[in-house]
């Protein structure tokens, strides 16, 4: 223990007031640096938030997240946003898989762009109201928004945000036109590739079976995670020793949840209810979605209730399972919904509106 730390610790203990603070103010800078590392080095990135906002000083003595939004240290890592209420008043729910904390936000800057997508990460894509309609990228644990010049693309299905030498990247993936898009921030060129249909979380036909193929990273491993219709899933593993994919037996502590749209893996001793070395997927039986866990020790598969905890409308699975909702069953709804985007969602609008006001002109004419 270093000289400093029993006056710490007796100062932590002590009840607040304004003598206490202005103690708290006085900390070295380097110890205020320490605990702020500490904090971006266990993903706790709104707790680094949190402490830049105590006093003047404590900011003074740490980066500013806004000042550099590229850097990885102020990237989300592992935080998903499992609740989308943009329309209305901008909340979000947001829930980091490392350490399974919730945290809840209300972010009124949403109002003032288009919400075209959210990232594996945490990150949220906007585009201006106004066109070309640019896109921008939202960090909502720092509040950075980063312009990017180029026009969001017509079509939006996955979005996900890189980072190279400083550079900020933003990648869009297309369901129908099976296209990566990919913009950087200060250019208005926009790179364009193709990507095989079934690879990234797509479909892929094999006589009377229909596959949907998903990428899992694992610790220092990747896996390749195949869900059957009407059949339980299966793992693979990549062998680099001899090129070859492998059966995977284990993942250890971990679980997999997979949906229609996303996957992603918790660590099973984090979370109360999840229980390790399963996967969670759904069953769907006309409109009605049921939760299943198929274990990789036994091979056994198990329907978690009766009762479907989905019901499907439109193009949303909505929950319909008795509150409050589990967490198996919020990240089973992370999995399989994924939001339109609102600029898509608009451009629809004024299509039909635009068809509505040709008719009408064409039957002036006649």
């Amino acid at each position: 223990m270093t000289s400093q730390e029993p006056e710490l610790l007796a100062m932590a203990a002590t009840p607040v007031g304004t003598e206490e603070w202005s103690k708290w103010s006085s900390l070295p800078g380097d110890l205020v640096r320490r605990i702020a590392d500490s904090l971006l080095a266990s993903n706790d990135l709104d707790q680094y938030m949190c402490l830049r906002a105590v006093c003047t000083y404590w900011r003074s003595a740490t980066d500013d997240p806004k000042d550099n939004a590229s850097d990885l240290r102020f990237q989300p890592r592992r935080w998903i946003i499992i609740d989308e209420v943009f329309q209305t008043e901008g909340k979000l729910l947001l829930l980091n898989t490392d350490t399974g904390r919730f945290l809840h936000k209300k972010l009124s800057l949403l109002r003032e762009y288009y919400v075209v997508a959210t990232t594996p990460s945490g990150f949220v894509v906007l585009a201006d109201k106004s066109p070309p309609h640019a896109a921008r990228v939202f960090n909502p644990l720092t509040g950075a928004l980063t312009r990017f010049v180029a026009p969001v693309p017509p079509e939006v299905g996955v979005a996900q945000v890189g980072c190279d030498e400083d550079e900020f990247y933003l990648y869009f993936l297309s369901d129908s036109s099976r296209k990566l898009r990919m913009l950087m921030v200060s250019s208005l060129e926009t790179v364009s590739k193709e990507f095989l249909s079934g690879v990234l979380a797509g479909d892929v036909a094999n006589s009377n079976i229909r596959f949907r193929c998903y990428v899992v990273g694992l610790a220092a491993q990747v896996f390749l995670h195949i869900e059957r219709e009407g059949r339980t899933p299966i793992l693979f593993k990549m062998n680099a020793e001899i090129g070859k994919i492998e059966p995977v037996e284990s993942v250890g502590t971990f679980a997999i949840f997979a949906g229609y749209h996303r996957c992603l893996t918790v660590d099973a001793d984090t979370f109360s209810g999840i229980d390790a070395n399963c996967v969670y997927y759904t069953q769907h039986s006309g409109s009605s979605v049921h939760i299943c866990k198929y274990n990789l020790k036994d091979k056994r598969v198990e329907r978690l209730s009766e009762v479907a905890e989905f019901v499907k409308q439109d193009k949303q699975f909505v929950l319909v399972a008795a509150r409050p909702f589990t967490i198996i069953q919020l990240l089973c709804s992370y999995t399989m919904n994924r939001m339109d985007s609102q600029l898509s969602l608009q451009q629809m609008v004024w299509g039909t509106d635009q068809s509505r006001s040709n008719s009408v002109d064409g039957d002036l004419d006649d």
